[in-house]
């Protein structure tokens, strides 16, 4: 994997590959998160789970994902998270799902970006 302009700024990026037996989910649910991320991000967009679903000495908690975009304005990126979030409620079934865009054009990255990058685990 080549690390994201969101990932370069933040340093080091951990791939799926590398830590799949970390991620607390089930292989139809990281299947889900990840085909309805393809099916609403831009191509060029990168996609991270973080928090306690990749702590495996942490039991239940919500599932945090965080999405570098280049989404051209912050608008755009919203209504993608919106209709993102909806369709993984209908996938997943209703459960605590929290998503952290990044605009990586912006030039103010804001602290939960380098937790949730060099903490989580890039799915794309």
């Amino acid at each position: 994997n080549t690390p994201s302009p969101g990932a370069q700024r933040c340093g080091k990026v951990k791939t799926l590959k590398d830590a799949v037996m970390r991620i607390r989910l089930s292989d139809a649910d990281l299947h889900a998160i990840k085909t309805l991320f393809r099916r609403h991000f831009l191509p060029d967009d990168h996609l991270w789970i973080f928090g306690s679903r990749v702590d495996s000495t942490k039991k239940g908690g919500d599932i945090d994902l965080y999405i570098a975009t280049t989404a051209a304005s912050a608008t755009e990126a919203f209504k993608r998270k919106l209709a993102f979030l909806r369709d993984l409620e209908a996938a997943l079934g209703e459960q605590k799902i929290d998503v952290v865009l990044d605009l990586i054009h912006s030039p103010h990255p804001l602290p939960i970006h380098t937790v949730a990058t060099t903490q989580g685990i890039q799915l794309l």
